[in-house]
């Protein structure tokens, strides 16, 4: 059975190959017999998948009739997104305390993004899934917010308090764009900022990167994985890793993320490492 790597995943791991590994290699590591934890969406997470889902709905629509769509268009599907999502729970914090304040940020977010980006983006292809093999029995799948024609550009849109490591997630989306025998030859971050309700929503800020340097640490996460992946499956006599064995993924528990709250591994046997902070 293949195990789907979502290219998101790259960016994850070098932060603690352990909590990634919990999500994607679940069912081999509850097959080993680990009781791994549910973990709730985040609001900042929830907020964020609707300015995505705001976004796409605008480029695909500008795609298909040439132009800019109604201003209405992307704030009803983001509106839409996050009330869905609602509906599955999430845990609200400080800045969004229910969900009126989420939709508010969501609302602004995504007219944001109308406003200063959607105009001047040529959409090739929108939130398009690309998959490619990336190890025995592993398959990388992408889904890039845009691959677009000015020129041959990958674009993937982050929202968040902060911007995050990226490099490996567009790195990824580049070499899937490859495999279908598209030129990439610009990568770029488009990061809108999460403020709270009272404050004025900063506009996006757009950071480009190598081509060639991501696209390297893509490939480079994606070894390790295989690796990884392989030494907890197999055993590796040369790291002393048994089959089955958590330390065939590294922890560390020194990350912002190693909490409850995001980690479906913390404070189960596959990992206590939480408890030498």
């Amino acid at each position: 059975m293949n195990i789907v790597i979502r290219a998101s995943y790259l960016s994850q791991y070098p932060d603690c190959p352990r909590r990634t590994a919990a999500r994607i290699f679940r069912s081999e590591i509850e097959a080993a017999g680990f009781r791994l934890r549910e973990v709730i969406r985040g609001v900042g997470a929830a907020i964020g998948s609707a300015v995505h889902t705001g976004a796409a709905t605008i480029l695909k629509e500008k795609a298909r009739i040439g132009r800019m769509p109604s201003s209405d268009l992307g704030l009803d599907a983001a509106r839409d997104q996050l009330r869905s999502m609602s509906h599955e729970g999430i845990v609200y914090d400080e800045m969004s305390r229910k969900l009126g304040d989420a939709e508010a940020a969501a609302l602004r977010m995504t007219a944001i993004y109308r406003d200063t980006l959607a105009p001047f983006i040529d959409p090739m292809l929108v939130e398009e899934r690309l998959e490619a093999r990336a190890g025995a029995g592993l398959i990388l799948s992408g889904q890039s917010d845009v691959i677009a024609r000015e020129p041959g550009s990958i674009r993937d849109l982050k929202t968040g308090k902060s911007i995050g490591f990226n490099r490996p997630q567009i790195g990824a989306y580049s070499l899937l764009a490859r495999a279908r025998e598209l030129n990439i030859t610009r990568a770029v971050i488009d990061f809108i900022r999460r403020v709270g309700n009272r404050q004025e929503q900063p506009p996006p800020i757009s950071i480009e990167h190598d081509v060639d340097e991501v696209e390297s640490a893509a490939a480079n996460v994606l070894r390790a994985m295989n690796n990884d992946f392989r030494a907890f499956r197999e055993g590796d006599s040369r790291r002393q890793i048994q089959p089955g064995d958590p330390w065939a993924f590294l922890a560390n528990p020194q990350s912002k993320l190693c909490s409850p709250d995001y980690c479906s591994a913390w404070g189960t046997d596959f990992c206590k490492e939480h408890a030498r902070k």
